[in-house]
């Protein structure tokens, strides 16, 4: 039997307010951003080195350079530990061509070769860096593309840098919190992107290739870790 209509009115009135209770409003919430950084020692070099020759005939350009490249190898293996690595990465072999003054109809006339063969070394005993610099200097090594300083074990100065993110994210929601007259309270949600490791890196041409006794002096210097933490506390 179908009830009533008066009923089914009866029955929707009584639901409405039994709705609208389960839509309670959002907690009162401040977010911040912590910021934290630490410094630490580094414990892996990372060094590119290069051997140019150059030579009237591609064949002789390649020939010396591969003379030249096994040396500089050889002698870089001798200054690795068990844990270290070298590896080649980038090979060339380019046309010079000669050098005019004025623009000329024909083709410009090739006058010799240069072949490149640079390799990378990553060494974890960076207090010997200087003595690797010389020895791959005294095996044909000519050119440097770079030296950097950086962690290879970098948990501890990650998590050091968020703990410090963490005590920075506090700090802010408490002083806000004070500046409007609230309480803080529990946090509701927080996030963190990958904390940052900064090694401490020279560019090219800052890498003094040594040709002379003393040995090349290098000060590995510390890496900067940053981390930032998000969070959203409750307030009262």
């Amino acid at each position: 039997m179908p009830l009533p209509l008066l009923s089914l009115l009866a029955a929707a009135a009584f639901s409405v307010p039994a709705l609208a209770d389960d839509h309670t409003p959002p907690p009162r919430a401040i977010s911040v951003t912590g910021e934290g950084e630490v410094k630490a020692r580094p414990d892996l070099a990372v060094l590119s080195f290069a051997v140019e020759t150059a030579a009237p005939t591609a064949g002789a350009a390649v020939s010396e350079n591969a003379k030249k490249s096994a040396a500089l190898a050889e002698a870089v293996k001798k200054k690795l530990g068990p844990a270290d690595k070298v590896f080649t990465t980038q090979y060339s072999l380019s046309p010079v061509y000669e050098q005019r003054e004025h623009a000329m109809a024909a083709p410009p006339r090739i006058t010799g070769y240069v072949a490149s063969n640079a390799v990378q070394v990553e060494l974890r005993a960076v207090e010997q860096v200087g003595g690797l610099i010389d020895a791959a200097t005294a095996a044909g090594a000519n050119r440097a593309d770079g030296l950097e300083f950086t962690l290879q074990e970098r948990a501890q100065a990650q998590s050091d840098a968020l703990q410090r993110a963490g005590q920075d994210a506090r700090r802010q929601a408490e002083a806000a919190a004070s500046a409007l007259g609230v309480t803080l309270g529990r946090v509701l949600s927080a996030s963190t992107g990958s904390p940052i490791v900064m090694p401490k890196a020279y560019a090219r041409g800052m890498v003094a290739m040594a040709d002379s006794s003393p040995p090349t002096p290098v000060e590995a210097g510390d890496v900067t870790v940053r981390a930032s933490l998000q969070v959203t506390f409750e307030i009262e």
